[in-house]
């Protein structure tokens, strides 16, 4: 919707859906009916900046709202589960601000195309749409969510709404690191305003909440965040804009992504480098939930515990592995939940489950463990897993939360662990440039042995020098000449590291690639292992130039911002 009028120095509403029929109305009134109904049937804009989607989110949804009139217009979405589709609120409403009904939604899931003429092929009918009207604000679209039934709907890939770790990560990520760090979708208004047949996407700078409160002439209220983009590259803005409205705002651009926001409202003229405002998902969980379980279908979030980790046992060695399956809802009792496991890489590998109620067969992949876990409630114990190949091995182990329910958050319902049979040490190389002037550099080159059983005997490192290039402090290290040099370490103990700084001279000042080997590589290692070799492109103060970040780039972000508060008082728009 577009908002005219001040207010405590901030927009004031008006609804532009409204605005653009009686504005055709009043302007061409010889024209009749058939200039509203081609009015009407225009779709709404798109993805200002951007460009064609890759088909790598099949999870994206478009609505069809038929208007009373019999006039189509549309929003995005987000298929969330099998059942469900999420949206923002003012979706969910006809062009006069009256609420649609569920009869009169379709949604469309996996195309690219914009679906506006509603052909029957992947047509969805809605079976239900569920919303707080005592929550929703028309003025400030505070809490502007919600959720559509549908019938069960299989994808391949899911939505995963961030909690809030996932989102304070982002928030509080320095300035350059925000640059380009969200991507939205939809079919909203281009550049020329034409109508695009196809998904946009579009990447956007993360702007937290009160930066966005000082730089917005508009009301944000708590339940919003705000991206924008602050430093187009070559001039060209980018933005969301009327039509994008319900579509997804997330972290990065993976095809199951940290979701973070819905498109809700921004100034009437998009892409002026000003904030829009998107729903914020994070905030919004409780009231997915309970949503969720009005419509007969509750979403909950499982997980398990801990962090991705390797461990250490003996060839012909039993490891147990704790193991917290965790019913992370808010409210939410999840019904039988249930722990599996699978392996890949592994000969002669077997494991049974050490929980209580579960079978200890060797045979068994899947445990329930309780037949309902409450909302913060957890379960604990143990997976063996034994080897019996009698060589040295590296299995992987995935372990995957689930219940009755579907998961709104599936991201954290695996867990991958590594499990070294071996009677070797673990070495690993990583190395770093430390200093760096004209003509010379220094980097530090670190052997680890990882390993808390077995120690390493003879270690060292490898590496070839470029042309006019030389090591300054090879005697002073010990270093062997040769091509390639060899600098020894000698033995690790267990969990211990060894640093080398290197120390180069080269009389053209250009970059440099090193390529460095960790020695020995066999016989002493865990097989399969890929880090015993690093490369490093060091790089002397003649070439050595600021990078930026990707995509919009950090330069000019400074002066744009107090472009930003000096803008004129704006006009919110919805952006449908």
């Amino acid at each position: 919707m577009r908002y005219t009028g001040p207010n405590n120095d901030k927009a004031a509403p008006m609804p532009i859906r409204t605005v653009f029929l009686t504005l055709f109305a009043i302007a061409s009134p010889l024209l009749g009916l058939s200039m509203l109904t081609q009015a009407a049937d225009a779709p709404s804009p798109r993805i200002v900046g951007g460009s064609p989607a890759a088909d790598r989110w099949p999870w994206m949804a478009q609505i069809i709202i038929k208007e009373p009139s019999g006039s189509p217009s549309f929003c995005g979405a987000s298929h969330l589960s099998p059942r469900w589709v999420l949206t923002a609120y003012h979706c969910t409403q006809y062009l006069n601000g009256d609420p649609a009904t569920a009869d009169r939604l379709f949604v469309y899931i996996g195309e690219t195309e914009n679906k506006l003429l509603l052909p029957p092929e992947g047509r969805i009918t809605v079976e239900g749409i569920y919303k707080n009207q005592q929550r929703f604000d028309n003025f400030s679209f505070a809490h502007d969510l919600a959720l559509l039934r549908i019938p069960a709907t299989s994808n391949r890939l899911w939505p995963s709404l961030a909690d809030d770790d996932v989102f304070n990560e982002l928030k509080n990520r320095p300035l350059s690191q925000r640059d380009e760090a969200v991507t939205a979708l939809g079919w909203g208004q281009t550049g020329s305003g034409e109508r695009s047949t196809v998904l946009r996407e579009v990447q956007l700078d993360f702007i937290p909440r009160e930066e966005c409160k000082q730089l917005s002439t508009l009301s944000i209220p708590d339940s919003t965040i705000c991206a924008a983009e602050l430093n187009p590259v070559n001039g060209i803005n980018q933005d969301t804009c009327f039509g994008d409205s319900g579509g997804p705002l997330f972290i990065g651009e993976e095809g199951n992504p940290w979701l973070i926001g819905l498109t809700s409202f921004g100034l009437q003229d998009c892409a002026t480098g000003a904030p829009a405002g998107y729903t914020h998902v994070t905030a919004e969980i409780a009231e997915v939930e309970r949503l969720t379980t009005q419509g007969n279908a509750p979403l909950v979030d499982m997980t398990i515990n801990g962090e991705t980790k390797r461990y250490y046992q003996r060839i012909n060695g039993t490891q147990a592995i704790p193991i917290t399956l965790r019913n992370n809802s808010i409210n939410n009792t999840a019904t039988n939940p249930a722990i599996s496991r699978s392996f890949s890489g592994s000969i002669a590998t077997s494991a049974r489950f050490n929980w209580t109620g579960c079978s200890t067969l060797p045979s068994v992949t899947r445990c329930t463990v309780a037949s309902s876990l409450a909302a913060s409630a957890s379960r604990t114990g143990n997976l063996d897993v034994t080897d019996s190949s009698g060589t040295d091995q590296l299995v992987t182990l995935t372990l995957s939360a689930s219940a009755d329910e579907n998961d709104y958050r599936r991201r954290n319902n695996s867990l991958i662990h590594e499990i070294a049979f071996s009677d070797n040490p673990d070495l690993a190389l990583s190395a770093v440039q430390q200093t760096s002037s004209r003509s010379q550099a220094s980097v530090a080159v670190t052997l680890s042995n990882h390993s808390p059983l077995f120690a390493a005997t003879n270690t060292g490192i490898s590496f070839s020098l470029p042309t006019n290039t030389q090591l300054l402090n090879g005697p002073e290290l010990g270093c062997q000449q040769g091509n390639p040099i060899y600098c020894p370490i000698g033995g690790l103990g267990t969990e211990q590291s060894h640093t080398l700084t290197l120390k180069f001279a080269t009389d053209t000042g250009i970059s440099q690639l090193f390529t460095f080997k960790g020695l020995p590589t066999e016989d002493n290692n865990i097989p399969g292992d890929t880090d015993m070799q690093v490369d490093v492109t060091v790089q002397y103060k003649y070439n050595a130039t600021v990078s930026s970040a990707a995509g919009g780039g950090s330069g000019g972000g400074a002066s744009l911002w107090l472009g930003l508060i000096a803008l004129v008082l704006g006009v919110r728009r919805q952006r449908n």
